[in-house]
């Protein structure tokens, strides 16, 4: 086998494209915008649309509410001071809000202007500059225009210390990456053209015709001056007209006109908010829906928003590597996170106080799972609390019967399993029009019903049951 060819890329788009081979630009292959012969600031002019405007906020609020952390690992504790010191004196959320604008665009360039600081050369600035004053060439590199208004394209590569880019599902035939407003373009003009139909529809059906009356043979001077009436009435509600004369309201009938236009209205905003949140229950307010469908929703926006953290970690950690390089000869770097504040279940925190007071032990790596702590961070009372061991002892267990155990169990710990069962149950009588739709809606609440807290409770019963018995035998 010869293994020559297996280091060499074959399949490249110089072979292929003789056009982009010769201008050295790679053209933007947004379907949108070649077709309307425009450039990305097309997009720009979307974001005046306030539904838009909102989906985006929601989105970004995802990332923007999370706390941040640079951990130290294995960097050497003068330079994590400097990064930390770095961090604190930058606006930061706005840098984060400047590169959650990457799933908007397709990419996004950040300009970093460098300042000396004593012996260091540390970021002063970091700015977006606007897309369509960057292109990729054929080897899907970035590079800056230079003339803008020569016939042939002419551009520099950028410096990569000086420059970051960010990308969004970048892909060989399309390094400008995916551009979420590029769905929302359409469903954004029709919206404005169906909004201007519909401004101009209530403002000849809005108000009520004025029908003014004559007697037959009147001159064509008396209906002048009637009409110029009728047209002052409109505005003054006042009017003055011969006592033979008379003016009739008729109210014009539009509900079902009406409807027509907030139906498209309607659609095209959930079309966007597809676009934006791949989903239309958080932003939208339905006729219909359940609780389990608006809880899947709500944790599809949390995936999409871990996306869009995980996209500024990766970029403000090249941001920390490029400082590195600049003035550290060192390969331990710290690291940027992100995260939220998740406070402690309380529900879970109380099931679990019960049943330990039920006797019920539980091991160390329980806690760890549950409630998301460090092993380092808590330890647990007793002789040996890795090992599951039973409160109760054999006399006690010999002494009393599975019928006296369970009537030791607390009232509030039944009640509790119970009413975090039948939750959407509840939740259906108390919304419920009438019987008839309580009893309609109430075999789809059935597969919703989370059963899990009053299974895994009956299971530690039984098995408690399973071991009196077989002493008791």
């Amino acid at each position: 086998m010869n293994t020559k060819d297996l280091t060499l890329e074959i399949a490249t788009r110089q072979n292929f494209d003789k056009i982009v081979y010769y201008w050295n630009m790679l053209p933007d292959p947004d379907p949108i915008l070649r077709k309307i012969g425009k450039d990305i600031n097309v997009y720009r002019e979307l974001l005046t649309d306030p539904h838009l405007f909102s989906t985006i906020q929601q989105r970004k609020a995802g990332v923007l509410s999370l706390n941040w952390e640079l951990q130290q690992l294995n960097s050497d504790q003068s330079h994590y001071e400097i990064i930390k010191n770095l961090f604190n004196s930058i606006d930061l959320e706005n840098l984060i809000d400047q590169i959650l604008n990457t799933p908007l665009f397709g990419f996004t360039v950040l300009e970093i202007l460098w300042q000396k600081q004593g012996s260091l050369l540390l970021p002063a600035k970091i700015e977006e500059k606007p897309q369509e004053w960057f292109f990729f060439d054929q080897f899907n590199q970035l590079n800056l225009r230079k003339n803008l208004n020569s016939p042939k394209l002419q551009g520099e590569p950028v410096n990569p210390f000086k420059f970051i880019i960010i990308q969004y599902k970048p892909t060989y035939q399309n390094p400008y990456g995916e551009r979420v407003l590029s769905r929302c373009f359409w469903p954004v003009t029709f919206k404005r053209g169906g909004l201007k139909f519909w401004i101009t529809f209530t403002e000849k059906y809005g108000n009520p015709f004025l029908i003014g009356k004559l007697p037959r043979g009147s001159s064509q001077e008396d209906i002048d001056e009637l009409l110029t009436s009728l047209e002052n009435m409109v505005h003054d509600a006042v009017a003055v007209i011969p006592d033979d004369s008379s003016v009739d309201i008729k109210e014009p009938q539009r509900s079902s006109s009406v409807e027509v236009f907030r139906e498209l209205m309607n659609f095209q905003n959930s079309e966007i908010s597809k676009a934006i949140l791949t989903q239309t229950l958080t932003t939208e307010v339905q006729d219909t829906g359940t609780y389990a469908a608006s809880k899947t929703m709500s944790d599809q926006l949390a995936k999409v928003q871990l996306t869009d953290q995980r996209l500024t970690e990766k970029t403000i950690n090249k941001l920390i590597s490029l400082i590195y390089q600049v003035n550290f000869n060192s390969a331990d770097k710290p690291k940027f996170i992100m995260y939220a504040d998740e406070d402690v279940d309380k529900i879970l925190a109380e099931r679990d106080q019960i049943l330990i007071n039920t006797g019920i032990k539980f091991t160390k790596d329980y806690y760890i799972r549950a409630y998301n702590l460090l092993p380092k961070d808590f330890e647990l009372s007793g002789a040996n609390p890795d090992k599951f061991s039973p409160s109760y002892s054999e006399q006690s267990a010999e002494s009393k019967s599975p019928n006296e155990l369970i009537n030791q169990l607390p009232d509030k710990l039944l009640q509790m399993q119970i009413e975090s069962t039948l939750k959407p149950v509840l939740k259906l009588i108390n919304e419920g029009e009438d019987f008839e739709k309580v009893m309609e809606e109430l075999a789809k609440t059935y597969p919703y019903m989370n059963t899990n807290q009053l299974e895994d409770l009956m299971s530690k019963l039984i098995f408690i049951s399973d071991i009196i018995g077989r002493q008791n035998i």
